[in-house]
């Protein structure tokens, strides 16, 4: 009997076993892929290889390049045989990946860090993006181009009339009216801002005449004040409190194929940039929506400006132990700083 009921225990557990094991191969099946599209993209480089360069990017990247720079990468680059990519840290979820790397070329004396995008296409891992920089991205980069899935807050509908506003610093603010009011909460997986504008802002995409051209400027609201986020860890040893500005400003963008003598309307519309600093005030991440381009992280809609942040990125280690406060981070403060409440459900 007892011999039974053993068996049968084992005959219940067998199957999850073994589905982890095949989640686990599979995890790792998928980073090696991606590894071996990281080495060919170092093969590509070596070798001056135009033909294995365009062979690694997906087909979204290759309609969107010009001509001529086509022709110039087709007839090949200049070949750095010395030249070492090093993987730093992969993140795997899907279809798609995200690379950390170092690129060393010990010949030029030079060193530079890469991020990549990779996307599953034609059954294989191909290039979708890539940052390059003289220095390490931060860590926020590898978590804002691979978000982690949906959190409550979201599969609950985003019901931000439950979250308090951001109370206005009315000693600053006197009789008039602040353009902008502000909303933030968080869930296992994001931190999320909305800023909210009194009148409806003009639409990612929507065209503008040619005096845009000439102001720089789209002739919308100010941009809403930038936001710093202030995260307090729990965690035992203490460490350094992880801290961020995000804004969101509005721009003029200037389509594909545009030159300076045509000035015809239409050639500018609205654009939108996320950008994302650290705590020393560097730039460490920036996404742009438009007409031609979407955003994960940002969507503009009417009177509101939605932003999400993946918490890992931010170092938030444990959402329900750790705590995020923010402030605004412009000289003149119009609002006071307010502790994030995390989001409990509906």
């Amino acid at each position: 009997m007892a011999l039974r009921r053993a068996l049968s225990r084992a005959l219940l557990i067998w199957p999850l076993v073994l589905a982890a094991t095949l989640a686990a191969q599979n995890r790792s099946a998928d980073e090696q892929g991606v590894l071996v599209a990281y080495r060919q993209m170092e093969e590509a480089d070596r070798r001056g290889d135009g033909r294995l360069w365009f062979s690694l990017r997906d087909r979204k990247t290759l309609d969107s390049m010009d001509a001529k720079v086509k022709e110039m990468i087709l007839k090949g680059g200049r070949a750095r045989p010395s030249v070492q990519y090093d993987a730093l840290a992969v993140r795997v979820r899907g279809a798609q990946a995200v690379l950390a790397g170092k690129v060393t070329d010990p010949q030029g004396g030079t060193t530079q860090y890469v991020t990549v995008l990779f996307r599953v296409e034609d059954n294989m891992w191909k290039v979708a993006r890539e940052q390059w920089s003289d220095r390490p991205f931060d860590p926020f980069v590898l978590s804002a181009w691979l978000p982690p899935e949906v959190g409550t807050f979201l599969r609950d509908g985003a019901p931000w009339k439950g979250i308090a506003y951001a109370t206005p610093n009315t000693r600053v603010l006197g009789k008039s009216e602040m353009p902008w009011k502000i909303q933030a909460t968080m869930d296992e997986s994001f931190l999320y801002v909305r800023f909210e504008a009194n009148t409806p802002l003009l639409a990612p995409g929507a065209k503008l005449g040619p005096q845009a051209g000439k102001t720089g400027t789209t002739g919308g609201l100010p941009s809403p004040p930038p936001m710093r986020i202030k995260v307090f860890l729990s965690s035992e040893p203490p460490v350094k409190d992880p801290e961020y500005v995000v804004s969101v400003t509005d721009l003029v963008s200037t389509h594909r194929g545009f030159y300076a003598s045509d000035k015809r309307e239409g050639n500018y519309s609205v654009a939108y940039s996320l950008i994302v600093k650290n705590g020393a005030g560097e730039d460490i991440f920036e996404n742009t929506i438009g007409e031609d381009a979407e955003s994960l992280l940002l969507t503009v809609d009417g009177r509101l400006i939605d932003v999400k942040l993946p918490l890992k990125g931010l170092g938030v280690e444990d959402p329900r132990r750790d705590q995020v406060g923010m402030d605004e981070a412009d000289s003149v403060i119009r609002l006071l700083p307010f502790k994030v409440e995390a989001y409990t459900g509906k």
